[in-house]
């Protein structure tokens, strides 16, 4: 059925604090009285509500009307009639530049002997003010297709070439916001977020994001600050979620912010990373990489595509953030609200691509954990893992957990495995992922295998795992105690690799990380962001 989405979700992406209403004017329309009203007087009859944290929003036949509450929230201010009014005059302007075709008038809310009814809204009677829109069908938006399954590349195309003509259109706004105004920003979020986090398990996960979003605004101020001088800083939408983005019978979106130009106020990268988000909070990261490209292709400048991830990264921490406050009013249990724990693997999954889609190959001896922090690794930021062991015994017609022979392991073969580790490693690169690569590299011969099969098809690291001899003989007992591992080197092999394992010295050390692994895997994985996150000013992109 039809309707508003903004009505559907009230998780919204304000930069304020979600505090409680301050005040209010004491004159609204009560709004069931005003259901009840549009109950009686509209053919349709049947009139659905829904209630967001700013707005009551009723659905009839075909049209939909929304009200205002009287609150005053940090980010927003709709304390007395006359400012709703207003808001309501803005809410139709500005929606008319997306969707000229939904946003029809603004009425009058009238109490006549205790009933309400819709007026004019210059009758003097009005106590309150309604948007009335038209309807549309909620199955063609672009939540919805995604959700299904049924978005095509064609759909993603014209959503970016209509999102570009948009920011082309949109007024230059705030030539000096750049870098310092966005460091602001986010700190000022990020403490927003771990206060309502309130010492829950979310907190480690906000701070090292949080320390990803500052490494990555230092080392490109430069380019933050070019943003503003170049008119990039426009006056644009401000919410774009895939459920404001109708497909049909036209393309059209809807629900801009209204109520503070200050929101709306955004580099034209930082409003499409908001519907790159989103797309990935659908699990439709391939259409967020489509979405991109069509936005460039059709003239947009959003900067590099890092640029955009990291942006996309902050909002997916504004939107959990709102989500931690809205359990905390309805359920009193705001640290552990699963909607803010998928935000912040959204999160994470975004820093991973705005560090710039890294190939990464997880090295070191057997038993070293370099499987175990590659898979670890790879759930965390989304990305896939191809395991040299899986990949010999594919070559050899073997299912991963089939024991291998010892004549797959001769240099020869360890030297084809290693050429076709590069080319699946680079076809995971061009699909725009980045990748792990889980093996030993311990000869050099493995690694300049490799290097033919990548052909150079990214910038390449190498983190390479140790741990103390004890704790890698431990570790091989352990296996080989495990009937459905897949790595078939027992103790024996351990020992021996252990000591024949060639120094990456021909690695620049700028691309060898050197990882302790006898901790646990969390306690690694941080240090892995950490070590990647100091590498940003070493690979800043250009202003």
């Amino acid at each position: 059925m039809g309707g508003l989405t903004d009505a559907v979700d009230p998780a919204r992406p304000y930069r304020g604090h979600m505090s409680a209403a301050a005040s209010a004017d004491g004159v609204r329309a009560d709004p069931q009285r005003l259901r009840d009203a549009l109950t009686l007087t509209h053919p349709a009859g049947v009139v659905q509500s829904r209630e967001t944290h700013i707005s009551w929003v009723f659905l009839v036949g075909d049209r939909a009307f929304k009200l205002k509450k009287p609150v005053v929230l940090d980010f927003v201010n709709y304390a007395t009639p006359a400012r709703r009014r207003a808001m309501c005059h803005e809410e139709v302007r500005l929606n008319a530049r997306l969707a000229p075709d939904l946003y029809l008038a603004v009425w009058g809310v009238a109490d006549r002997d205790g009933r309400l009814e819709i007026v004019d809204e210059a009758d003097p009677a009005a106590i309150d003010y309604v948007v009335e829109m038209r309807r549309y069908d909620e199955a063609a938006t672009l939540a919805s297709r995604v959700d299904a399954k049924a978005i095509t590349p064609g759909q993603i195309a014209m959503v970016g070439d209509r999102l570009a003509e948009f920011h082309a259109e949109c007024p230059v706004r705030d030539v000096a916001r750049g870098a310092r105004t966005i460091r602001h920003e986010l700190h000022q979020n990020l403490s927003e977020l771990v206060d309502a986090c309130a010492g829950a398990s979310l907190t480690s996960p906000v701070e090292a994001l949080g320390r990803f979003l500052d490494a990555f605004a230092s080392a490109h101020r430069a380019m933050l600050d070019a943003r503003g001088r170049n008119g990039l800083i426009r006056e644009v939408h401000g919410d774009l979620r895939a459920e404001h983005v109708i497909l049909a019978p036209q393309l059209e979106v809807v629900d801009c912010v209204e109520f503070d130009a200050t929101l709306r106020t955004l580099d034209v990268a930082d409003d499409l990373a908001f519907l790159v988000m989103d797309l990935c909070a659908h699990d439709a990261e391939r259409a967020a990489r489509e979405l991109i490209a069509a936005y460039r292709i059709s003239g947009g400048d959003c900067g590099a595509d890092e640029l955009v991830w990291f942006f996309a990264v902050h909002r997916a921490l504004i939107r959990a953030k709102v989500a931690l406050a809205r359990a905390s009013q309805t359920t009193g249990a705001a640290s552990e609200d699963p909607e803010a724990g998928r935000l912040l693997a959204v999160a994470q999954r975004c820093a991973w691509r705005a560090r710039g889609a890294p190939a990464l190959a997880v090295c070191g001896v057997p038993a070293s954990g370099k499987s175990h922090l590659a898979d670890a690794l790879g759930d965390l930021v989304g990305c896939p893992v191809i395991s040299s062991d899986v990949v010999r015994k594919e070559m050899a017609g073997l299912g991963p957990h089939d024991r291998a022979a010892v004549s797959l392991y001769t240099q020869e073969v360890s030297v084809s495995v290693y050429v076709e580790l590069g080319r699946r490693a680079a076809a995971a690169v061009d699909a725009g992922s980045g990748v792990l690569i889980d093996a030993t590299f311990r000869r050099r011969a493995d690694r300049d295998a490799f290097r033919a099969g990548f052909a150079a098809a990214a910038p390449m690291l190498f983190m390479q795992c140790v741990a103390p001899a004890e704790v890698l003989r431990l570790r091989a007992c352990a296996r080989e105690r495990e009937p459905g591992r897949t790595s078939d080197a027992g103790l024996e092999v351990v020992e021996r690799e252990r000591h024949r394992f060639e120094a990456l010295d021909e690695i620049p050390a700028a691309a060898h990380l050197l990882v302790r692994t006898d901790r646990p895997v969390h306690a690694v994985l941080e240090d892995v962001m950490a070590l990647l996150d100091l590498r940003l000013g070493d690979n800043a992109i250009a202003a």
